[in-house]
């Protein structure tokens, strides 16, 4: 079992779930995220590989990436669960210390606990899946805006510098560091109660991510807010949709 592979998966089926509702969706998501983390983050290690029970191959990038990206799909969908984006957190915090690139910005894509390696790359070039720097740079946007931390938010920023030059050259090339640069200046975050996040979660809105709200003034229904400024208070759910599109435009 390839926890990258799976994690897409998990992030297909999070997405059918939200549009769908068939249970079946979510036990399938949930079940196999639940496995990931019971069986393949084994004492603070993330690990790549599970076969016959036995977990092997230090996690690489896309397994990090895509796994974080896939916790926070379920979290999108049950926004007032918090275990989902807490583990996420945790392991983006692995994934940083892990292979994070202090000189380059951007994420290595083996660790140096791989001795064997001759060079360490980094990728961003989306191949039969995505590049594991474009969904780990969306990733930590995403995170910024959950959970209020800066730093994300600054390593988003750091990535996507480093980047720069490849996106300008061959676009065609990474279009998941794009889907990125789009989450970095059109991103938003809604705070609703559980049963308008519901109804929101099955509409196509790709950079927005949502939080039930402690507390809202009077006679609101949600807060939109364009990356950590917000707007006026949302009267309607129709309000608060037009107020997302007009911040993601």
């Amino acid at each position: 079992m390839i926890v990258a592979w799976n994690s897409l998966a998990i992030s297909g089926l999070a997405r059918a779930y939200a549009v769908f509702a068939d249970p079946d969706y979510w036990e399938l998501a949930t079940a196999c995220a639940q496995f990931i983390i019971d069986r393949q983050w084994v004492d603070g290690c993330f690990y790549r590989l599970n076969y016959d029970g036995q977990v092997a191959t230090p996690a690489q990038s896309e397994d990090y990436a895509f796994f974080i990206k896939a916790l926070l799909d379920l979290q999108t969908v049950v926004p007032q669960e918090t275990q989902w984006l807490e583990t996420a957190i945790a392991l983006q915090r692995e994934f940083d210390q892990r292979l994070w690139s202090v000189e380059l910005g951007g994420y290595y894509n083996n660790s140096d606990r791989c001795g064997d390696l001759i060079v360490r790359e980094r990728n961003y070039i989306d191949n039969a899946t995505p590049s594991a720097n474009g969904i780990a740079i969306a990733n930590l946007v995403r995170l910024a805006l959950l959970s209020e931390n800066l730093d994300y938010f600054s390593r988003a920023e750091q990535a996507l510098q480093a980047f720069a030059s490849v996106m300008e050259d061959s676009p065609q090339t990474c279009p998941s560091l794009f889907v990125a640069l789009d989450w970095y200046y059109g991103a938003s975050s809604l705070r609703s109660s559980p049963d308008i996040l519901e109804f929101l979660t099955k509409q196509f809105l790709p950079t927005t991510v949502y939080q039930v709200a402690k507390e809202l003034p009077s006679n609101a229904v949600g807060l939109v807010c364009q990356g950590f400024i917000c707007l006026e208070p949302a009267q309607s759910v129709e309000e608060i949709v037009n107020q997302i599109q007009q911040v993601t435009a």
